[in-house]
């Protein structure tokens, strides 16, 4: 039996407890998220709808995006969350909550501190920066640079308030409390959603934007600013949100003579800004490197397959991931390794029961799900078959891109952080190359980006799966595992075997002239691929699948 040694033990067992409960709470996030994920699609396909899918302002937009929106899945869902969780949890164990107060209140000022000092410096950058990329002369700034400057100057204070937001979300998860950090995100989409019904109103929902190319563009550009401004008014109240709950649980008030170093959360930022979220950077590469490679429409098309593939991982692995690591890196922090491995592992294949049939399903039914959600307005089928061809690799790195975010923070739960790091450099590196080669060496379309991201992905899981054992020390995984990821995987084929039937049958008794745009053949295709799906799991008997069932009947059981 492990034991906890000296002053940790009397605060060990109160900083614990209030992780209990992580079935309820996995669910109460990914409930939450999932109301914020549909406003981002309803919000996307307003976007798609208005700009059209080979507007160069639309690619000049999302560029300007990438930068801020790297900060918020690198600081606000990654690498600034987990270091002060950890920073808190530690300071909690061991001197009690006033210690983790003091701590949250002087990493918040310095944080901002800083980042209003980046988001100034790179706004002077991204002024001064040129058109071409030295040395290859690629344009990396797109056919209009001017319009990526202007709109990254204006998106860049963004990052401020995001990250602010991330910090005060950190503390609250140390302190069990989920709700506003999750439901914070979702007043941001309806501010974005509401400026974008507000332009697209004001433009004809795209079909007032001018008689030639330059009107168009010059119209576009003058939306995509009021646009920006919707953004930073999101970013506030996503902050905002945060202040009352930071009072209620005891992280407002003041530290007394508790002293904290907030640069501890700062010197394990920095490294986990690439290890815990290397898939994101890779993406991003991906979208810059659309911008110089691809074709008009090229950097938008990547970005909105992305935005498919994030649902389900957002939905379910972050969330999980959230929810379970404060207890993970409790347990690290304490030496129980055989509980890290076994809540590491539970986890896992939690998230793969849910990923692996959501990742078949979007592989079969790409083109559909692209047209139905993005194919209206100014979006063409060009621009959905694109959207299609980037999806279905999106698709397949969706199981390692899920995996990652937990493997990663066992690292950081066991105290390793150099591990990450190292892969996480070698993984920037091959993705790139393998973005060129894709591109211009075999000519392939969004499609060699998002391959690349898929190769490099499962490389990068692969890696560090293997370093649980030889690096940290865990101990082994039950031999049992294989034969349940097995299991899951079958039934997942027939999920997307069932699902593409569907479609296809629904949409030729319907006589629907254009097959790929209907809703109801969707549908059809989506339900009868989770009932194929959940058939399979009774049928081959997958404990993920008892245990839902088993909840579900403990729930709906009447009282007494």
């Amino acid at each position: 039996m492990e034991s906890v040694p000296g002053p940790q033990a009397a605060a060990a067992p109160h900083a614990v407890a209030r992780h209990r409960g992580l079935v309820a709470r996995t669910l109460l996030v990914s409930g939450l998220t999932l109301l914020s994920r549909l406003l981002g699609f309803a919000r996307e396909a307003l976007m798609a709808a208005v700009f059209g899918d080979r507007s160069v302002i639309s690619d000049a937009f999302i560029t300007a995006w990438r930068v801020p929106n790297l900060f918020r899945r690198l600081l606000g869902e990654g690498a600034l969350s987990v270091s002060l969780q950890t920073a808190m949890t530690k300071a909690d164990l061991e001197r009690g909550d006033a210690a983790g107060r003091a701590l949250f209140r002087a990493t918040l000022r310095m944080m901002t501190g800083i980042l209003l000092a980046v988001t100034v410096l790179g706004m002077l950058v991204v002024f001064f920066l040129p058109d071409t990329m030295p040395l290859t002369g690629w344009a990396w700034l797109g056919p209009v640079p001017e319009a990526v400057r202007d709109l990254t100057v204006r998106v860049l204070p963004y990052v401020v308030l995001v990250c602010a937001a991330a910090v005060c979300g950190g503390a609250l998860a140390v302190r069990g409390h989920f709700t506003m950090p999750n439901l914070a995100p979702t007043a941001m989409n309806v501010i974005w959603i509401g400026t974008l019904v507000a332009i697209g109103v004001a433009a004809g929902w795209g079909r007032e934007l001018g008689a030639t190319e330059g009107e168009v563009v010059a119209r576009q550009w003058e939306l995509a600013r009021w646009l920006a401004w919707g953004l930073l008014l999101g970013g506030a109240v996503q902050f905002l949100l945060h202040l009352p709950p930071l009072g209620r649980f005891g992280l407002a008030g003041d530290a007394g003579a508790e002293r904290a170093d907030p640069w501890q959360v700062l010197r394990t930022t920095a490294p986990l800004v690439i290890g815990a979220a290397i898939y994101q950077i890779n993406v991003m590469v991906d979208g810059l490197m659309a911008t110089s490679l691809l074709r008009p429409g090229g950097s938008s098309a990547i970005y909105y397959a992305n935005r498919f593939q994030q649902f389900p991982l957002a939905l379910i692995s972050t969330a999980a991931v959230n929810a379970v690591f404060p207890l993970l890196n409790a347990h690290g922090h304490l030496g129980e390794r055989g509980r890290v491995r076994a809540l590491h592992d539970r986890t896992q294949l939690a998230i793969l029961f849910l990923a692996l049939p959501a990742a078949a399903g979007m592989f079969a039914l790409a083109l559909p799900i692209a047209s139905v959600c993005y194919e209206h307005g100014n979006f063409g089928l060009d621009g959905a078959l694109r959207v299609a061809s980037g999806l279905r690799w999106l698709a397949v790195a969706l199981i390692p891109a899920g995996a990652l975010g937990l493997t990663s923070r066992t690292y950081v739960a066991m105290g390793d952080l150099r591990t990450p790091v190292r892969i996480a450099v070698w993984m920037v590196l091959l993705n790139a190359t393998l973005n060129v080669l894709g591109v211009l060496g075999f000519g392939l379309d969004v499609a060699g980006l998002t391959l690349s991201t898929a190769l490099t992905s499962w490389i990068n899981v692969a890696w560090l799966a293997h370093g649980l054992r030889t690096k940290l020390d865990l101990p082994a995984s039950d031999p049992g595992l294989r034969a349940r990821i097995g299991k899951i995987a079958l039934a997942s084929l027939a999920c997307a075997l069932v699902a593409w039937g569907a479609h296809r049958v629904t949409a030729t008794l319907l006589h629907e002239p254009e097959t790929r745009r209907s809703i109801v053949a969707l549908a059809s295709g989506l339900f009868a691929g989770g009932v194929a799906f959940a058939l399979s799991s009774r049928s081959l008997r997958i404990p993920e699948w008892e245990e839902i069932v088993r909840r579900l009947r403990g729930r709906l059981a009447p009282p007494g």
